[in-house]
């Protein structure tokens, strides 16, 4: 496990009945309800990023999260997809690596219902 694995889920419960689960997929039914759900324990446990598959979505915590430092890109670079905790990184990276795998152009889709989360989640990405 390493250094890496120790540190891996400093910010992620493992507790699903209190946190919900990373990737909506695994919810034993998948409603339109249980989608809510899942996303509402997630945002009140600063859980800002969910899995649906391969779509990765996030809610606007309307506040500064700890999830953008220097510890989070070398956790993500490199790491398989569902290796550590949803988020903006994993997406990054992965896109970043099947580029250069395939060496073909990626393509990502941001939808947000308002520009407050978009700048800043795009900027943290083209960081990474």
């Amino acid at each position: 496990m390493g250094s890496k694995g120790a540190y891996r889920y400093h910010w992620q419960s493992h507790n699903v009945k209190h946190s919900g689960v990373d990737d909506m997929v695994l919810l034993s039914k998948i409603t339109e309800n249980s989608i809510v759900e899942n996303l509402k324990k997630r945002y009140m446990d600063d859980y800002i990023f969910t899995y649906i598959g391969s779509v990765l979505i996030s809610v606007n915590p309307f506040k500064q999260m700890p999830y953008f430092g220097e510890k989070e890109i070398e956790m993500y670079q490199g790491a398989a997809q569902y290796e550590n905790p949803p988020h903006i990184y994993a997406l990054a990276d992965n896109m970043y690596r099947n580029m250069m795998i395939d060496r073909e152009n990626q393509c990502v889709i941001i939808r947000a219902s308002t520009g407050l989360l978009f700048m800043p989640l795009l900027l943290k990405a083209l960081r990474f």
